[in-house]
């Protein structure tokens, strides 16, 4: 474990509201009463049981056994939810753990056409999206912001989540379409041109199943866009905080490497990835050598405990004491 810090100790770290904590508390009473039921796993990189524990808890205090694998450095977690009671998790208190409302509303969605924007750019900046129409799948999209970007520029959109309300909401107020379901469900037919996984891929429970799919969905030349928080950027986007990057609905944690592999080993090529992580795939180029299994173990172990150690200086950094500075001016001009 990485520090005292990380013990199941049922406290939140990050400051819940009153309906993160309502959910919270429902996940809890659902896990005593066995209405959600739990697997233990190996690594799927590799298959190894050799694992130690980083964390006992997630950032919302929820018991989340986050593992390490010593053989190749591949983070998880174990024991875990099964699938049946994922997917109840997911139309139940997922979204409102994760978002904090009860229901889905405008600053959702247009949160989601903002991190659309993001990912337009950066498959436009691989392939030139304004040459054709193109079929466009995303799997977990939530209410559909994503994909009203690629709508708006003239492309046919087709999206997949569990959560009814969301998928209600882009499809009632955006007129979306939008179903409920996973890439399975889809018609034998059906073939996407570009395959979204935005934040979703580290919470699918069987990722070589899935990744079987995805490569019958996709058509010829067709594209996979993956986006999942990066482990060795937590100094970047979670605060240097590892215990705010956690959560129980992410099963799996990547880095550049891990992904690359798991996709090459499973027929892909990488065009393009990041430690973010931001990554295009596309259907294997057999002059293309896979990526090879790297132990990242002693590395991400490394980068984790300076992390835990340094993170005090993350209040030092330029740009979120700008935003402090910012907030402070918000209130100080409302109450003038």
């Amino acid at each position: 474990m990485l520090s005292k810090r990380f013990k199941n100790d049922g406290i939140a770290e990050l400051k819940l509201n009153a309906v993160q904590s309502a959910a919270k508390k429902e996940v809890e009473e659902k896990i005593e009463g066995k209405i959600y039921s739990f697997e233990s796993i190996n690594c799927v990189i590799c298959g190894s049981h050799n694992a130690e524990v980083l964390s006992e808890k997630d950032r919302y205090g929820l018991d989340c056994n986050t593992l390490i694998c010593k053989d190749c450095g591949f983070a998880y977690t174990s024991p875990r939810m099964t699938e049946d009671s994922y997917a109840k998790f997911y139309d139940s208190e997922y979204r409102r753990l994760y978002v904090g409302t009860e229901k889905p509303g405008d600053v959702f969605f247009n949160d989601q056409k903002f991190r659309g924007e993001k990912i337009y750019r950066y498959i436009g900046s691989k392939i030139n999206l304004n040459s054709r129409k193109i079929k466009v799948l995303e799997v977990g999209c939530g209410a559909g912001g994503i994909l009203e970007v690629f709508r708006a520029a003239g492309h046919e959109v087709f999206g997949l989540d569990l959560g009814d309300e969301y998928l209600t909401y882009g499809k009632d107020k955006f007129g979306l379409n939008l179903k409920k379901g996973v890439i399975n469900d889809l018609p034998n037919d059906f073939k996407a041109d570009i395959i979204i996984y935005s934040h979703v891929l580290e919470h699918i429970l069987d990722l070589n199943r899935e990744l079987g799919f995805i490569k019958e969905k996709l058509a010829d030349n067709g594209l996979v866009y993956i986006e999942v928080p990066g482990l060795k950027f937590i100094h970047s986007t979670y605060e240097m905080n590892f215990l705010k990057y956690l959560q129980n609905a992410h099963t799996f944690h990547f880095t550049k490497n891990s992904l690359s592999a798991l996709f090459t080993n499973n027929g892909f090529s990488c065009l393009q990835a990041d430690e973010q992580v931001r990554s295009l795939f596309a259907i294997e180029n057999i002059n293309e050598p896979k990526v090879g299994r790297i132990n990242e173990y002693l590395e991400i172990i490394a980068y984790l405990r300076k992390n835990e150690k340094f993170r005090f200086l993350n209040f030092l950094r330029f740009k979120k004491l700008k935003w402090k500075i910012k907030n402070i001016l918000i209130k100080i001009l409302k109450k003038n």
